[in-house]
């Protein structure tokens, strides 16, 4: 608690989450992991493979990857292959996330960082729209 309490002086809260806790996970990040984080994403993007279709049917596949962020990623990672229509396999779609990652996340990227470069592409982490998104997926993570 101390840590969020000095981050938020030190950083200042976010204009958007002002009034509102800022979403920490409740065991040290260390007890998460990458895939902690990605089964949440799959929870909060396709309710797990329910809804595979979204953003007004720009998005695809079980963590709703949009063609610019497979194009980036296949780009970045050739060897993944395939076509656009293959993220609407799980673990296809796994390989394209973790590509993205890899192409844009900051060396050491936290867990927030990354779901945040998910959810708003390359500058995502740095974006406050990103940060109601992270809000869900500590929710989700922490149920």
């Amino acid at each position: 608690m101390f840590a969020v309490i000095l981050a938020t002086v030190l950083l200042g809260v976010p204009a958007d989450l002002k009034g509102k806790p800022y979403p920490v996970l409740p065991m040290p990040v260390e007890c998460y992991t990458v895939d902690n984080l990605l089964d949440a994403i799959y929870a909060v993007e396709s309710k797990r493979g329910k809804e595979l279709v979204g953003d007004d049917g720009k998005a695809i596949g079980p963590y709703q990857i949009h063609r610019e962020y497979w194009q980036d990623a296949v780009e970045f990672d050739p060897s993944i292959g395939g076509v656009y229509k293959d993220c609407m396999n799980k673990a296809y779609s796994e390989k394209i996330v973790r590509a993205y990652w890899k192409r844009y996340a900051p060396k050491g990227a936290t867990l927030e960082q990354l779901a945040r470069i998910h959810n708003g592409g390359p500058k995502g982490h740095t974006r406050n729209a990103t940060l109601k998104y992270w809000q869900k997926i500590v929710k989700n993570m922490t149920q």
